[in-house]
């Protein structure tokens, strides 16, 4: 959300099908989900009501049941069996549905407590995120390159020091770049020059550029600056074309990179976009998320 608006509708539109087809099958949908980080209380910004307009255009108003942001309440974040049984009694809720590969990665009450207590489901999207990612773990084309961006240091390097076995050559821009601080191995590449501190340079895009045009397979999640800004969106764009270019199979993740690529008109060229950025890593990284091991996923 932006001053009220959404401002990316990507990953909400990814659930429509889902949505639709238990509607379709006689059944009210009951939605809840995500907004934001409010801590635990109630943020008026990070309110689920303002979703409303969408689900009504696309579901038709009736049709479904929306609840509040479930961050608003601690236990969400807490992995609490208790907030899952009054969520249950609350709602009437006679079945669960996950279609949230975006928080698969967390066990929250949502995604690993409420399927312990309802028979629990897969929706369409989450299938599918589960068999492409799953089928590039398996057996992907190289050279793999993985391309890493955003703000979240503290929560991709880790991650992102993992992939360094998998991938053939890892590309990091962004916060995450600027702020990588430590010895690097080979396969690793950071930023040799910035714009303002908010947008990779033009020697960084040349040498990126050159690695990418050498991938099989390219896995995308965060952006190369703030994007926000027309003025520090360039380093990914001129990335994006370069990827879009080769050779390889593309596939991108995460909000703030859909976001950037949909402004750019250019999200639509990419061979799959994953609505996960962190959790299509974690996944990448591990094989499995809580989210999915609850509903009984075994890769082996």
């Amino acid at each position: 959300m932006k001053n009220g608006e959404i401002n990316e509708t990507y990953r909400l539109e990814a659930d429509i099908p889902t949505l639709k087809l238990i509607i379709d099958r006689g059944g009210i949908p009951i939605i809840a989900g995500h907004m934001g980080r409010p801590g635990g209380k109630y943020v008026e910004e990070f309110s689920t009501k303002q979703l409303k307009p969408f689900f009504d255009k696309e579901l038709g108003a009736g049709n479904y049941e929306l609840l509040e942001n479930l961050r608003f309440d601690p236990r969400e974040e807490e992995n609490s069996a208790e907030f899952a049984k009054e969520l249950i009694q609350k709602t009437g809720a006679q079945i669960y549905v996950n279609e949230s590969f975006t928080t698969a990665h967390r066990a929250h009450t949502s995604t690993t407590q409420l399927p312990k207590l309802l028979p629990a489901y897969a929706g369409l999207r989450l299938l599918e995120e589960v068999r492409v990612l799953g089928g590039l773990l398996k057996n992907p084309k190289r050279p793999l390159v993985m391309i890493a961006g955003g703000a979240k240091l503290a929560t991709k390097k880790p991650v992102i020091k993992k992939l360094l076995t998998i991938a053939d050559e890892v590309l990091v821009g962004g916060r995450i770049g600027m702020e990588w601080n430590e010895e690097k191995p080979a396969n690793l590449h950071v930023p040799v020059d910035y714009v303002d501190d908010f947008d990779i340079g033009k020697e960084t895009i040349n040498q990126f550029a050159e690695i990418v045009s050498t991938a099989k397979t390219i896995i995308w999640a965060g952006p190369m600056g703030k994007y926000e800004d027309e003025k520090y969106i360039v380093g990914t764009e001129l990335l994006a074309e370069e990827v879009i270019a080769s050779d390889a199979y593309t596939v991108v993740g995460g909000g703030d990179i859909i976001a950037a690529l949909r402004d750019l008109e250019l999200l639509d060229l990419f061979g799959y976009v994953s609505v996960g950025g962190g959790a299509m890593l974690d996944f990448l990284e591990r094989g499995n998320l809580p989210a999915l091991e609850v509903l009984g996923y075994n890769p082996k």
